[in-house]
């Protein structure tokens, strides 16, 4: 499809990653995991989905990418004590947009 008149929204490449988010022990209310995902760029957006049950208290905050080739997920602790979430199974849906990044102005 070519470019349309708006100069965003466009989705040029849509990708599912399977990835593994790996055991990660922490007792503070958020830490951040960076793993490894070929292809990716800092522009990209990001979402993604854990194959496996959460540690009670874990969870997924956010899921972003700032360089290229790497993944951030924000894990949050809602225990108030020391948690390890175990090793996962992620499948991360990677969008390609035209004219990334957004403008600023986007509403």
């Amino acid at each position: 499809m070519s470019k349309t008149t708006l100069t965003r929204g466009n989705v040029l490449a849509h990708t599912i990653c399977q990835l593994t988010l790996p055991a990660t022990t922490f007792s503070t209310t958020t830490t951040e995991v960076t793993i490894s995902c070929p292809g990716v760029k800092s522009t990209d957006k990001i979402q993604a989905q854990v194959d496996a049950v959460m540690t009670t208290g874990v969870g997924i905050g956010n899921v972003y990418t700032s360089a290229d080739n790497a993944i951030i997920v924000r894990l949050f602790n809602l225990t108030g004590a020391s948690v390890t979430q175990a090793a996962a199974t992620m499948l991360i849906s990677v969008k390609s947009c035209e004219d990334s990044p957004i403008p600023a102005n986007v509403v």
